[in-house]
């Protein structure tokens, strides 16, 4: 995953939906992803049909994969409006300071 190219997007595209941009940039780098193990897509966000991921608390937990393959998972904090913070997955339970 090239997170650059990810914080990129974001800044270059701030009128769509943030997860939305996301979410396309992983698509171009190949990838097939979930949030929050629900399978994502760009066009999903685009037209509104994740509205409840988009109103999730944080982190969000995000999942890789290529052929149906788990390559990388992560975790996605907003800071600001476009703005994320990538770290690593959060576990049920653990605590969040």
């Amino acid at each position: 995953m090239n997170v650059e190219k990810i914080f990129d997007a974001l800044d270059e595209d701030m009128g769509n939906s943030a997860l939305g941009v996301i979410c396309g940039e992983l698509e171009k780098q190949g990838y097939e992803i979930a949030i929050n193990g629900q399978s994502v897509t760009s066009d999903g966000f685009f037209n509104d049909e994740f509205n409840q991921l988009e109103r999730e608390r944080q982190p969000l937990n995000v999942s890789l994969y290529k052929k149906a393959t788990l390559e990388q998972e992560f975790s996605i904090e907003f800071t600001d409006y476009h703005k994320i913070r990538i770290g690593q997955k959060i576990n049920p339970g653990d605590s969040q300071v």
